[in-house]
């Protein structure tokens, strides 16, 4: 891969739309439902979920203490999720879906974050709920996901997400 494929890959696929965390529990019949019905159900591990495989369990354990301190600090709960494939779904489209699912975020709140990683696609989204618009906008996103790049171009991927949790924080005040 050339050195800057990834980086181009990345910016060019940015797509920054929000993560409505409502539980799939609460969920009723809509639009959405029907186009999330293809994209694949991830099983949500934890604050770090590396359906991809890319984190050492050190690296795991690091990055899901510093997600715990940040929600601790913030009260707005961010996870990562990292995945092997987006199975032909646009990356909004997946972090969207999952994020649903997963309920992430205060009920009431729809504060949460999402961090998704697809190395194969080379792509990255920085999804939230609707409670988090105002203050992670996705110009601020964008922002986030630019602070991965270099990490993800030395295929440093916990570099990236732990540089991606460091950009949040500082975007929503909460910063270590």
């Amino acid at each position: 891969m050339r050195a800057g494929a990834v980086e181009t890959a990345l910016v060019a696929t940015m797509l920054l739309a929000g993560c409505k965390a409502a539980p799939a529990s609460q969920a009723t019949a809509s639009p959405v439902d029907s186009e999330c019905a293809s994209v694949p159900q991830v099983a949500l591990a934890g604050r770090v979920t590396d359906a991809a495989g890319i984190l050492a369990a050190a690296e795991e354990s690091r990055l899901d203490a510093r997600l715990a301190a940040y929600e601790q600090k913030s009260r707005h709960q961010m996870v990562v999720l990292t995945t092997a494939s987006l199975a032909g779904q646009p990356i909004d489209t997946y972090a969207t879906c999952t994020g649903n699912r997963w309920g992430i975020g205060r009920k009431g709140q729809d504060d949460g974050i999402l961090i998704l990683v697809a190395p194969n696609e080379r792509q990255a989204r920085v999804a939230t709920g609707s409670g988090m618009r105002t203050i992670l906008t996705d110009a601020k996103a964008a922002g986030v996901i630019e602070k991965m790049l270099p990490h993800f171009k030395a295929r440093d991927y916990a570099g990236g997400v732990d540089a991606a949790i460091t950009a949040v924080a500082a975007e929503t005040g909460a910063e270590r």
